[in-house]
């Protein structure tokens, strides 16, 4: 592939999938300055790899199993164990959502990872029940039922009955 080509998918990679690996770093991290971190980090290692995905699927796939570990590896570091704890949510860019979004958000990411993840990628990210199922190496009703315990989760914390 030439490098114009190469360049072209990469950008195209990019746009397509930038927002899913940064919303699942900081759905891990919840810290969004290390979320942009572990982002550049995945885009960087695709680009400098030069690495091509035959499908849509197998990009996605690959990029949040990428953005998972990287995550879980940023969150077993010594140094970060060793910084002060942080109002973290407070540094989530919330200041256009409307106060019973940002009270759902904040509750999907205390959220247990089992239940988050699944939750993010379908009802923020919009994919469907069958693609969560495969981005997580889930079966279709673990991801069902993982996202109906997390709306229950979250109605009985705010209140709210729409995640």
């Amino acid at each position: 592939m030439q490098t114009a080509d190469r360049n072209d998918a990469f950008s195209a990679l990019y746009r397509q999938h930038v927002n899913t690996v940064y919303n699942i770093a900081l759905s891990y991290l919840k810290n969004p300055a290390e979320a942009e971190d572990v982002t550049s980090d995945v885009f960087v290692q695709v680009l400098e790899s030069g690495m091509t995905f035959p499908d849509e699927t197998q990009a996605r796939a690959w990029l949040i199993t990428v953005t998972r570990n990287r995550c879980k590896n940023h969150l077993k570091h010594w140094l970060r164990r060793r910084r002060a704890a942080e109002e973290t949510m407070e540094q989530i860019p919330v200041e256009n959502m409307e106060p019973e979004l940002r009270q759902v958000m904040e509750a999907i990411y205390r959220l247990p990872e089992r239940y988050r993840l699944p939750l993010l990628l379908f009802a923020v990210e919009g994919y469907s029940i069958r693609e969560t199922g495969e981005i997580l190496h889930l079966n279709e009703s673990t991801v069902r039922t993982r996202i109906a315990r997390a709306r229950e989760m979250i109605r009985k914390e705010t209140g709210v009955d729409e995640a």
